[in-house]
């Protein structure tokens, strides 16, 4: 019986990885893989609408990232080794560990942050990847001017929860939230409370600070050569990271690349209009997942 998002997920500790890691959904060995690398200050448990829908199809595998939710922050080894890096290798420590116990590639879904570091990873190690979907990741174009979303000013900016942590409870939290988008699935209003309460601001504040590599090399090496990895971009209209700007730089750099604009979507476009990013996104993983003889072709 797949497990959902209102079940108790599985803890894994034998997945190559210290993370803290939850599984959903079908058994690996019956199902083809989805890796879910959240955004910044949220965690794993923030994915329970998108866990209930694919869940009947697919094994769910969701980490919380290094420095956030349950999972430690920075060990010895990693000191002068930038975070992104350090983050990169966990995700292909924990493919790795799915292919071996598999023989299959795993689709990898991330949004922002971790639509960053699923980029990284379907471009430094393409044998591991199925197919990347990136939901607006901080892919910017610095010469074509200020990013909208990155640079509204304080005064201007949407009032954010997460900015209000310290003194606010969790229940304060889940009101902000859902007052602030209550279009947003209620079952995911908790945990992303929770997720802001237990990240390592230390962390963050250094990951912040730390030279970023350049994404258009990591775009089109992702989808050139006979190591492609089939790549959907999901981006919106309003408030998002990747812009027209973003959108023609990535069309000329990496054309393999599908993108999908979705109307009135912000940067969080699965919370803001889930029926048209699933009606997508949905399509490209049961299209590229592997064939384990379990998912439904519709």
């Amino acid at each position: 019986m797949p497990r959902s998002a209102h079940d108790a997920p599985i803890e894994r500790r034998d997945v190559g990885t210290d993370l803290f890691v939850r599984t959903y959904g079908r058994d690996a060995a019956d199902a083809p893989a989805i890796l879910i690398l959240h955004g910044a200050v949220e965690s794993g448990a923030c994915y329970g609408d998108a866990v209930d829908r694919w869940g009947g199809d697919f094994h769910i595998v969701a980490p919380d990232a290094r420095g956030h939710g349950k999972s430690p922050g920075r060990r010895a080894d990693h000191e002068g080794v930038p975070s992104t890096d350090v983050m990169v290798q966990d995700a292909i420590d924990i493919l790795t560990d799915l292919l071996e116990a598999t023989g299959r590639k795993t689709l990898v879904v991330g949004h922002s942050m971790g639509a960053r570091i699923a980029a990284f990873v379907a471009a430094d190690a393409p044998h591991l990847v199925a197919g990347v979907v990136l939901e607006d990741p901080p892919w910017w174009v610095p010469e074509a001017g200020p990013n909208p979303w990155l640079s509204v000013p304080a005064d201007q900016r949407e009032r954010d929860p997460f900015d209000e942590v310290e003194t606010s409870t969790l229940d304060d939290l889940v009101a902000l939230q859902r007052e602030l988008k209550p279009h947003w699935p209620e079952q995911e209003l908790l945990p992303l409370a929770e997720a802001m309460k237990a990240v390592d601001t230390d962390y963050m504040e250094q990951r912040l600070h730390e030279k970023r590599r350049i994404w258009t090399p990591t775009a089109r090496q992702i989808t050139v050569g006979p190591a492609g990895v089939p790549a959907l971009l999901v981006t919106g209209t309003g408030d998002v990271i990747v812009d027209k700007h973003s959108r023609d730089r990535l069309t000329a750099v990496a054309p393999g690349f599908d993108v999908v604009v979705i109307d009135g979507a912000g940067h969080c476009v699965r919370r803001d209009v889930p029926e048209e990013y699933h009606r997508h996104v949905d399509a490209f993983l049961r299209e590229n997942a592997p064939s384990a003889g379990a998912v439904t072709r519709r």
